[in-house]
């Protein structure tokens, strides 16, 4: 799953305010939004003269002179103490489905939205090249820092309009495609395999997986998303793996960089204007994964040299296309493909280790469709496992990786009967509607069934309610990997092993750039025939 933008956007409008003033030029160049042209008619929709007028919808009143600044202020107002995930129930609790906020120093008023009928409309309007707040670190990075070495080719993350749609389609069929996927089913069957080894040696006495088990979970998906990104297996689950390694290294440089995006595009920060020293760890982990990204790259580019007719790699694909956009899309799924799959599959290992009766018939599918521990599983036979999708859906629905989506109006719209003017960022709080009990019966209760056709527990919610890997032309490029190294592995755990927690019944977790599980992952792990 690559990283997405959309709770950088969202902390980044109601958060905490201000940021200095940028006395860079180039840095305010480099960061800039670019503004793409709508496919809308510039003249406002029909009912706009009815819709009552933007200023109207409810939101934090701003103080006198102040505005709303200090209420967001980190550690200090009301707003500022929350992390993102509470900053969203309180102010949808204070005001509703709809909420203006306003008049923060630094940022243009924005709209978040509670309501998936609300979200469906915003999505259906978001228009042919949809925008949203790219991640200003990178973009200058890319564009001023080591400007000599991208060239131009920004990546998806940071660019928007005509530049982001020209990107994404040269990176689109090598990334999206079915066919393109499946190439990858047996490496990535041999890193899972490879993995539950590692699980097996990595149990004490009491059968318990370490409490560092999370970074454990990093090095498999750093191992598989190599298999995409580079075209190679970097040696992640070697034994006593040195913590000057350089697998270890990219992960490090990984979280340094959400660390980063928390730190230097979401919270008031100096880097725009000075060097500050987060901002130059930022810069090191980025060269880190760069100069990686290249060793690698100039490694495939050998290797095909010595074996002309095997069929090309996606890899290979982006290289054939240009090789400045294979190295940034290398670079960025190497960002957005290790944090992600591993809390993504920590939760679900999570939900079904605390809930044995969920887990017994998931093992009956598995034990079904996979006769041996060791078959290799393909796309063929993930069609047969309806019930870990039902599962995995269930798991993303309590506990999405990003928890909100932004889109900017690309015209006039009317949202919920009030009239929203083009420009307005939109945040959709998908993990606030996916949690609500007006879409969920139990909407804390891990019941897969909502997911299964036919059961009585089928679910009736809008669609818009719960939308993980977002929607529309910016949705999650690396969707189809994310969901293949994850059924592959819960698959093989669940056909290995039964799986016990006995460190409480609640997953903890952080809201910052991304969700992130805060607790240790001491799984019980016992052998099953």
């Amino acid at each position: 799953m690559l990283l997405t933008t959309s709770v950088r956007a969202a902390c980044a409008r109601a958060g905490a305010g201000a940021g200095a003033g940028r006395a860079r030029s180039s840095v305010a160049a480099a960061t800039a939004t670019v503004a793409a042209p709508s496919d809308a008619a510039d003249a406002r929709p029909a009912d706009w003269e009815r819709a009552r007028p933007f200023q109207d919808i409810p939101g934090p009143k701003p103080l006198p002179l102040l505005g709303n600044t200090p209420r967001f202020l980190p550690g200090i107002g009301e707003y500022g103490k929350k992390d993102m995930l509470e900053l969203q129930h309180m102010l949808r609790r204070q005001y509703g489905d709809m909420v203006r906020v306003s008049n923060v120093l630094g940022r243009k008023d924005m709209l978040w939205v509670f309501d998936p009928k609300i979200t469906e409309k915003m999505y259906r309007n978001e228009g042919k090249w949809p925008i949203r707040e790219g991640i200003k670190t990178i973009h200058y990075y890319r564009t001023v820092q080591r400007k000599e070495k991208f060239e131009g080719a920004l990546g998806t993350v940071s660019t928007q309009g005509k530049e982001w749609y020209d990107f994404r389609t040269q990176v689109n069929q090598p990334l999206m495609q079915r066919k393109s996927a499946n190439q990858y089913y047996t490496p990535v069957n041999d890193v899972a395999e490879d993995f539950i080894a590692r699980m097996r040696d990595l149990r004490d006495e009491n059968n318990e997986l370490p409490a560092d088990f999370i970074n454990e979970l990093y090095k498999w998906s750093l191992e598989s998303i190599t298999m995409v990104a580079l075209d190679t297996r970097i040696g992640c689950l070697a034994p006593n793996l040195p913590k000057n390694s350089e697998p270890q290294g990219l992960i490090d440089a990984v979280q340094v960089m959400l660390e980063a995006f928390y730190k230097l595009d979401l919270k008031p920060s100096l880097w725009r204007i000075m060097s500050t020293p987060m901002w130059r760890r930022f810069v090191g982990a980025m060269d880190y994964l760069t100069d990686v990204a290249e060793k690698y790259i100039n490694e495939a580019i050998a290797n095909k040299k010595k074996n002309p007719d095997r069929p090309p790699s996606i890899l290979e694909k982006l290289m054939e296309k240009d090789p400045k956009v294979a190295r940034v899309m290398a670079s960025d799924m190497l960002v957005g493909g290790v944090d992600t799959t591993s809390h993504l599959s920590a939760s679900l290992l999570f939900h079904l280790a605390k809930n044995p009766e969920v887990q017994r018939r998931l093992r009956e599918e598995m034990r079904r469709v996979l006769p041996s521990k060791t078959t290799v599983i393909t796309e063929d036979l993930t069609n047969e496992m309806p019930y870990l999708k039902a599962c995995l859906k269930e798991s993303l629905r309590i506990f999405p990786i990003a928890m909100a989506n932004v889109r900017e109006t690309p015209a006039d719209v009317v949202l919920g009967d009030y009239q929203v003017p083009k420009g307005t960022d939109v945040m959709m709080c998908h993990m606030v509607m996916s949690r609500d009990e007006k879409n969920f019966a139990r909407p804390m209760e891990f019941v897969p069934e909502r997911w299964v056709r036919g059961s009585p527990e089928a679910h009736t919610a809008s669609p818009f309610a719960t939308m993980p890997f977002g929607f529309g032309p910016r949705m999650c490029i690396g969707r189809r990997f994310a969901e293949m190294e994850v059924f592959t592995l819960v698959a093989k755990v669940i056909r290995n092993f039964w799986v016990e927690y006995h460190y409480g019944d609640e997953l903890l977790f952080e809201s910052k750039t991304l969700n992130s599980i805060s607790m240790p992952l001491k799984f019980r792990l016992i052998d099953q025939d």
